[in-house]
């Protein structure tokens, strides 16, 4: 067996990215500045990693990012590498949400590819502004949903969509934490606090944060689009402005259903993200704290755990798989994972991947969630049309 990222012989140069945001502080740039190493397909040559330009000096110098490519804003950062013979090929933007949207326009006109931190953005007219900027440049545009590069995530929506679970009839998810069980400062989540302020969340908390992952599960696994949903979006800690609980039934265009529910507010969950998708003869089951296994239900037979690595993994789902069986992956490998994906995307455009990486799209179908399920809450749950799609 070849494992995914140890192929770093035969990988050629690393294409050179920038990082908007990610000074002392972030929470998940480290994860995407280890993501990026191990993928072996990147080298962090330039950035603007903090609004403050001393803590952006800071990082620069600890990432051994030159000082005359640390720059002040995106603006700067975009005009000058877009003008390099060895410019970026792409940034990587792990800002909180509100500042998403003009760092990822900014960076498409100028020619610059995106790798954005989910949510995409906090509106769904900003979304479709990139949508229709996309169309015009041909940038490339990647989402870190980063739970569809686990390999046996990958291997659920092969086994799907080779019909081992006979038609789909019926998709859950779920995805818990607790973290906002508490008030954020209470925790000591310095770093999260934003993501109560609707100012810079956006206009949900829950949903937008983890439910869309959630979303892009469900979606990924099943392989099929959500065109209907019913939402139930409440908060459980009193005084918080932002939504912590949610329930969201779903309609898929293949004609099942489903049903999302996200909460940060489950004492007891860490990161309870799990997928159920059950099907005529058989079901399939993946938790992300178990992720080396996936649990296969037949229909009249004794249930079956399939591990990571193992021999009788389909053919597309063994290629996915990092390290020998027995050697657990986790976070790391499944974002160095996507990394992988986005540069093989950048380095052979037009090409038919093996499995989809989350683009543009993916992102705006969050936001579009966020949207729909914002007006179906408040008007107690009525079934409304998802439909991400601009007439561009």
């Amino acid at each position: 067996m070849v494992y995914k990222l140890a192929s770093d012989l035969d990988l050629g140069p690393r294409l050179p990215i920038g990082m908007v945001g990610g000074g002392r502080g972030s929470f998940f740039a480290p994860y995407h500045r280890a993501a990026l190493r191990l993928s072996g397909r990147w080298q962090l040559v330039a950035g603007v990693f903090s609004s403050e330009r001393s803590r952006s000096l800071e990082a620069g110098a600890a990432l051994g990012v030159a000082a005359d490519r640390n720059y002040e804003t995106v603006a700067d950062l975009a005009r000058a590498e877009a003008a390099r013979s060895n410019g970026i090929r792409a940034a990587c933007v792990v800002t909180p949400n509100h500042l998403h949207f003009d760092a990822c326009k900014i960076l498409m006109e100028n020619g610059i590819g995106v790798i954005c931190d989910k949510p995409l953005v906090n509106s769904l007219e900003e979304a479709r502004e990139l949508q229709r900027l996309a169309a015009q440049t041909g940038v490339f545009f990647g989402m870190t949903y980063t739970y569809c590069g686990y390999p046996m995530v990958r291997e659920a929506r092969q086994l799907v969509a080779e019909g081992a679970i006979g038609r789909v009839k019926f998709v859950y998810v779920e995805y818990l934490q607790e973290w906002l069980a508490d008030k954020p400062e209470n925790l000591g989540a310095k770093a999260g606090g934003w993501r109560t302020d609707p100012q810079k969340a956006g206009p949900t908390g829950t949903l937008g944060d983890v439910g869309t992952h959630a979303f892009n599960l469900a979606e990924f696994v099943s392989g099929a689009k959500v065109n209907q949903l019913s939402a139930n979006l409440t908060t459980i800690v009193e005084g918080r402005a932002l939504d912590d609980n949610d329930i969201v039934q779903l309609r898929f265009d293949a004609g099942f259903s489903g049903l999302l529910w996200a909460t940060q507010a489950a004492p007891g969950h860490r990161n309870g993200l799990r997928i159920k998708v059950i099907g005529s003869t058989g079901s399939v089951e993946w938790r992300q704290e178990a992720p080396e296994a996936l649990r296969i239900g037949e229909l009249g037979q004794a249930d079956r755990t399939l591990h990571r690595g193992q021999r009788i993994m389909t053919a597309a789902g063994a290629t996915q798989t990092t390290l020998p069986a027995g050697n657990p992956e986790g976070y790391h490998e499944a974002l160095a994972i996507l990394y992988s994906d986005f540069a093989d995307a950048i380095q052979a455009p037009g090409s038919i991947p093996l499995f989809p990486a989350p683009g543009l799209e993916e992102g705006a179908r969050g936001v579009a969630l966020c949207d729909v399920a914002i007006r179906s809450s408040s008007t107690n749950g009525s079934w409304l049309p998802l439909d991400n799609q601009d007439s561009h």
